[in-house]
């Protein structure tokens, strides 16, 4: 039971470690069309947690998460309209589709960040929700965020245009947000946004990351890896992808977001 009850916990943290995605601009004008394909892996393991293919296009982002150990098919498609103020989650093998809202997401967040702040007694989820970290930067692209409860390590890359810089750190901060919000007792989404915000200071976004979370009192040790493999344009198959999920957004059967959750962890 123990080891699947930290099964799910390593999905969970690889969902929101997985965040790093992506953004986009409020005005789709000014927004620029790319992928980032990510694979999330647990300490050295060769075989990824968890796989997300993340579309940018004309101020929409939409994001395909898989697990591979579990099934070969697209497991949720999540689209942000930020235009609208809203996420849009896909369940295709059940043909369902909820909405939340990101103000939803956002009074989710706050909440979750001032109970750590007034009642936790716990030092990891103290910082969680208010993360200080000390911060190495070098001139060949790579970003070192310690401290004695998490440690990121990054290799960088230049983003295309400062739009795309902007893009990645918006979505990618909203996604962590809905990503604690849609996969309860997963770590808050503060210390992946303090990473966002020192990349966007830079115009980088990642291609490599390295997340260690040392053991301590109630917190299990935890080591992941992604990697990034950012391209600037969207391909052929990208445009269908795209298409054939408009599709669904208008066939799909509308359920509350609450029971698209249920739904989702009964899959499990």
């Amino acid at each position: 039971m123990r080891c699947v009850r930290n099964w799910f916990v390593l999905k969970r943290l690889a969902l929101l470690f997985g965040a790093m995605l992506g953004a986009l601009s409020s005005a789709a004008a000014s927004a620029d069309d790319f992928r980032i394909q990510t694979d999330v892996f647990a300490a050295d393991s060769k075989i990824p947690v968890s796989q997300n293919t993340t579309l940018f296009r004309a101020g929409y982002v939409y994001d395909y998460l898989t697990h591979p150990q579990s099934a070969k098919t697209v497991d949720r498609v999540a689209v942000f309209d930020q235009q609208h103020g809203r996420f849009i989650v896909l369940d295709p093998a059940r043909k369902e589709k909820a909405e939340i809202k990101t103000d939803d997401v956002l009074l989710f967040a706050s909440k979750q960040q001032a109970y750590a702040r007034a009642k936790s007694s716990n030092a990891f989820n103290k910082f969680a929700a208010d993360p200080e970290f000390d911060i190495d930067f070098s001139q060949d692209g790579e970003l070192k965020m310690t401290s004695p409860h998490m440690t990121y390590e990054l290799k960088t890359m230049p983003a295309n245009t400062p739009e795309a810089a902007a893009q990645y750190r918006e979505f990618s901060d909203w996604y962590g947000r809905f990503n604690t919000m849609s996969n309860p007792g997963s770590t808050p989404p503060f210390a992946r946004m303090a990473v966002n915000a020192e990349l966007a200071k830079r115009g980088l976004v990642p291609t490599e990351v390295h997340l260690t979370v040392p053991r301590q009192r109630g917190v299990d040790p935890t080591a992941l890896r992604s990697e990034h493999h950012v391209s600037w344009r969207l391909l052929p198959r990208d445009a269908e992808r795209i298409e054939t999920t408009a599709t669904q957004l208008t066939t799909f059967k509308l359920v509350d977001f609450d029971q698209f959750e249920r739904t989702k962890l009964t899959k499990r």
